[in-house]
């Protein structure tokens, strides 16, 4: 009787996680170009050795929120870039200022600046961000890492490549 109790518990359990993974999916809003909020166009600065920035819309695959803002500064004195965002999450609606978080510099010359986080036991991607002095661009690749780990089961096993952009509701108003 136990055993019979377990088998209907699981698939039970089993049928509501497979919906629960349904409805969320469905429920997600689609935006059109004409419900984008409008963040502002790319931008790149820097002070002469001392910090490069560049803040814009980060683009690419497998994005959940594509209407987006990042801001990404590097202190060459403090050997570490900041990163912040925020999204778009529905129509007429954003999500909170991400909190900013830290990523270290591997590289800095005169025509680029490298960030990126180490391979460490507890993540299952290991980014790296590039910053080109020379043309005011950004890459930022995500590889993952640890695909044995449990943990990482679901992390995707494929290299994640995105750009800092105009963002959509930019190029939408503007009509780039």
């Amino acid at each position: 009787m136990k055993w019979a109790l377990f088998v209907v518990g699981l698939t039970l359990g089993a049928i509501g996680a497979f919906a629960a993974m349904k409805y969320a999916g469905a429920n997600r809003p689609k935006l059109n170009a004409d419900d984008y909020i409008v963040f502002a166009e790319k931008a790149f600065a820097e002070k002469n050795d001392i910090w490069v920035g560049i803040a814009g819309a980060l683009t690419g695959p497998d994005l959940a929120y594509p209407n987006n803002a990042y801001s990404i500064v590097c202190f060459k004195d403090r050997i570490e870039c900041w990163i912040a965002s925020i999204e778009q999450i529905a129509k007429d609606r954003v999500g909170r200022l991400q909190f900013a978080y830290s990523m270290p510099i591997k590289q800095w010359d005169e025509s680029e600046v490298i960030a990126g986080n180490d391979a460490d036991d507890w993540r299952c991607t290991k980014s790296t961000i590039t910053i080109s002095r020379k043309t005011g661009t950004a890459s930022w690749v995500d590889e993952p890492i640890h695909q044995t780990r449990p943990a990482c089961n679901n992390a995707g096993a494929q290299v994640r490549k995105y750009t800092i952009e105009d963002s959509p509701g930019w190029k939408s108003s503007s009509g780039k």
